[in-house]
Order: structure tokens, then C-alpha cells, then sequence
């Protein structure tokens, strides 16, 4: 089976890989072991709950820190709005100045609306609209029909420049950055100092005998829940 390792900040996917993680800027000592019943899981990443298995108790093996840790560690590594906001200029001189089409990478009936607020957005502006997709928990994806913000359609939506540079390393293809760490410091920008950031390792733990966990198994013989 795949084993799937979601990572959250405040509760907001960051990013979703498979069959392999490792715990960027999580600490043995942010590791922590909960049960909590499936209908507590988080809908983002695991979905909605089916009625008949909404009280299983399922066991996870999570790293846990808050979002002012999480930012502190970034930011000692060099990752802060700064470096944001450089990265997002590259990124809009390279899709500005380098796409073939007047609508950039754009596609469809809102390819006009959409290459013009690329154009003319600040960093504050990419924030503002993300902000409204975190707290409006909107999910990348298809949509029946398109929000009342271009930058909030493109930022959720599935269009990417087709640079191979500007592959992005997390799961919101369609905000102006690639890189994986800021990304983070977006996401930071718009989240409670206080929000949870998790990495939620259990499939590892569970089905690929990784050891991580294994010195605090034996001082949680009973599952505690949240």
C-alpha cells in the first residue's frame, strides 16, 4: 500500500508526498503519539469521515510544534517574508516576460482576468488571497464554478507555468513561488502565531517498520485522546 504523509500549518495542507518523507525542520522532540477518533481527523487531508467508521479510534504518530516555532526555524535558516518576497519576484519576471501568450500560462473564459492580476499583484495581495483560502479551507482543485477573486482561483486552481524552474516543491502549484520552505513562510504569514504545524508520519510507523518513534512506544501503552 502507498504510505502517505501529509503536513499541515494550522491545519492547512502544505504538502502531500508518497512513499517517502523526511522531517525538514521537526525535532525528535516534536514527536508526539494520540488517538483520536476518525470523525476528529482533519477533512483536508483525509476527507470526510463515512458514518460507519467516524468513531474508530485510529492511532497517530505525528511531529507537533506551533506556527511561532516553525517560523523561528525557518527563519534562522534564511526563510522569511524576505526571501519570500525575492522569490516572487523572480517568479513573476520569469512568467511575465517569458510566456509566450499575452495571458501568460492562462487558459479558458478567466485567462484575461487572471493574467491581469497576475500582473498587477503585490506579495500583500497573494497574501490576502491566501489568507481567504486557509480560513475558507478551499482545497486545490477542480471548481464548478470560479470565486469572486482571480488570484484566489489561481492559487487553487491546477494552472503552473510551464518552466521546469518554477516546478513547485508543495501542494498550492498556483501561488508564486516554488520552493518548498517558502511556501511555508507564505502560509506562516497568514496563520496564528499559535496554529499547530504537524507532519503526520503513521503510515510509516505502522506499515514500513520505521523505527522513528520507537524509544516512545513503550511510554504510551494507552492512547490519550484530543
Amino acid at each position: 500500500m502507498d504510505c502517505i504523509v501529509h503536513t499541515t500549518i494550522g491545519g492547512y495542507p502544505l504538502t502531500t508526498t508518497v512513499d517517502q518523507y523526511d522531517s525538514w525542520y521537526f525535532r525528535p522532540e516534536d514527536r508526539i503519539i494520540r488517538c483520536r477518533k476518525k470523525e476528529r481527523l482533519n477533512p483536508l487531508t483525509y476527507g470526510l469521515p463515512i458514518n460507519d467508521v467516524s468513531e474508530t479510534v485510529d492511532v497517530e504518530f505525528v511531529y507537533s510544534i506551533t506556527a511561532a516555532t516553525l517560523r523561528r526555524r525557518l527563519g534562522r535558516a534564511g526563510y522569511d517574508r524576505g526571501s519570500l518576497e525575492k522569490e516572487r519576484w523572480e517568479y513573476y519576471r520569469k512568467v511575465v516576460y517569458q510566456s509566450d501568450s499575452k495571458h501568460l500560462y492562462f487558459t479558458g473564459e478567466s485567462a484575461e482576468a487572471k493574467s491581469d492580476a497576475f500582473r498587477r499583484s503585490m506579495l500583500d495581495d497573494w497574501l490576502d488571497a491566501l489568507e481567504h483560502v486557509v480560513k475558507s479551507r478551499l482545497n486545490p482543485g477542480p471548481r464548478v464554478k470560479p470565486t469572486e477573486s482571480p488570484l484566489v482561483d489561481i492559487i487553487t486552481g491546477a494552472e503552473k507555468p510551464p518552466f521546469l524552474e518554477l516546478e513547485p516543491e508543495h501542494g498550492l502549484p498556483g501561488f508564486p513561488c516554488s520552493t518548498f520552505n517558502n511556501m511555508a513562510v507564505a502560509l506562516l504569514e497568514v496563520t496564528d502565531s499559535k496554529a499547530v504545524c504537524e507532519m503526520d508520519v503513521t503510515p510509516f510507523i505502522l506499515h514500513r517498520d520505521d523505527t522513528n518513534f520507537d524509544d516512545l512506544l513503550g511510554r504510551h501503552e494507552e492512547c490519550y485522546e484530543l
